[in-house]
């Protein structure tokens, strides 16, 4: 009984270090694309708001 014990402990242990070396790379990855998706429509808005600054051309 307490070898099955030690034997559940080291699963468990297994299965929670394969989770974590795939959740932190999966969060450093979206992460990093959501800050770039936010910086790229941040300067969207910067070139529009200077467009919208300027006077109209005919």
């Amino acid at each position: 009984m307490a070898n099955s014990g030690a034997l559940f402990f080291v699963l468990l242990a297994g299965l929670a270090g394969i989770m974590a070396l795939v959740y932190v790379p999966l969060r450093i990855f979206l992460t990093a694309t959501e800050r770039s998706r936010r910086f790229r429509l941040l300067q969207r808005i910067r070139k529009l708001r200077d467009e919208l600054g300027q006077p109209l051309e005919r």
